[in-house]
């Protein structure tokens, strides 16, 4: 990730709550004419409002979401149209003026293309989501490099890494799984509850992954407490030190499955997705209990809730 830590200005891609926690330590090392790119959506806007502490004081613009679960394919279209347009704008403008030298993005990848349009030079595509396929073939186009982990499953990309190979796109590989790069609190102070974090399924790949676990959840006799995406909460840069705090995670998302196993939390994944982070943690024998059908929701349920009372 050293690339991430040079002193070129540049123009940060914030679209998910991941990206903030992701990011912020290199944006709070980055250069003072850097530009923020942040997607209108509750949990990203409730970051930025809270992120006093967090991120330094940049020049910002804000962004629709082209993606939605109630959108129509016509209307992702145009918000994609509109959205690009604004930010070729923006980045076209700082080129004369204050010159952009590179964009960093993690599957935003249509800024890439902004900035390609703007003449930026370094155009860094970040992911550690093989089935993204729509970003990758976005970032295929106007990437110059791309940041990979080196547990990257090439047998679920679609031939994304092969395709980077023969554009010569550089590739920069790295060891880390994304949410073991933040950092995470001391003295967290367990309780007996379980926390729960549930998807709205907006996400372009969520709808072909996403189980319900609403019956299972009535099954629990352990009190809950949720944290559901898309939903404001009091201090949302502290919730992955929250998790902490719990006996247990049930959840339908990978990236709060990954802040709680590096964690050590028992979790309880219920979701088709896969992952090559998921794949590493396994491998490392993180507590992780994965449901993908549901078919083997009840079976899957005791396994893990077995697992949490043997861990008390």
């Amino acid at each position: 990730m050293e690339i991430l830590n040079e002193h070129y200005v540049t123009a940060w891609v914030l679209e998910h709550p991941a990206h903030f926690q992701l990011l912020a330590p290199f944006i709070r090392n980055g250069n003072v004419d850097d530009l923020l790119i942040i997607t209108k959506r509750i949990e990203c806007m409730n970051m930025y409002n809270n992120s006093q502490n967090y991120l330094p004081i940049r020049e910002t613009i804000f962004v629709e979401r082209p993606f939605g679960r109630n959108m129509t394919k016509i209307q992702t279209i145009l918000a994609m149209i509109k959205r690009r347009n604004k930010v070729i704008k923006v980045l076209k403008s700082r080129q004369k003026t204050n010159p952009i030298e590179r964009i960093i993005v993690m599957g935003a990848s249509l800024e890439l293309f902004s900035a390609r349009t703007a003449k930026i030079p370094q155009r860094i595509y970040i992911s550690d989501t093989e089935i993204h396929y729509l970003a990758h073939k976005l970032a295929l186009k106007s990437a110059t490099h791309a940041l990979l982990p080196t547990y990257w499953r090439e047998d679920l990309d679609n031939n994304f890494l092969k395709k980077c190979i023969k554009r010569n796109i550089n590739i920069i590989r790295h060891n880390k799984i994304h949410a073991e790069m933040r950092t995470f609190s001391n003295n967290p102070m367990p309780n007996n509850k379980i926390i729960c974090r549930k998807l709205e399924g907006g996400g372009n790949h969520d709808k072909k992954e996403i189980l319900s676990m609403d019956d299972l959840l009535d099954l629990i006799d352990i009190e809950i407490d949720y944290f559901n995406e898309d939903v404001e909460h009091n201090n949302p840069w502290e919730l992955c030190n929250i998790i902490s705090n719990y006996s247990a995670v049930i959840t339908q998302s990978t990236t709060f499955a990954a802040e709680a196993l590096v964690q050590n939390i028992p979790t309880l994944l219920i979701s088709k997705a896969e992952r090559g982070f998921l794949s590493e943690l396994n491998s490392r024998n993180a507590p992780l209990i994965q449901c993908k059908s549901v078919e083997e929701l009840k079976e899957k349920f005791e396994k893990w809730y077995y697992f949490l009372n043997n861990r008390r």
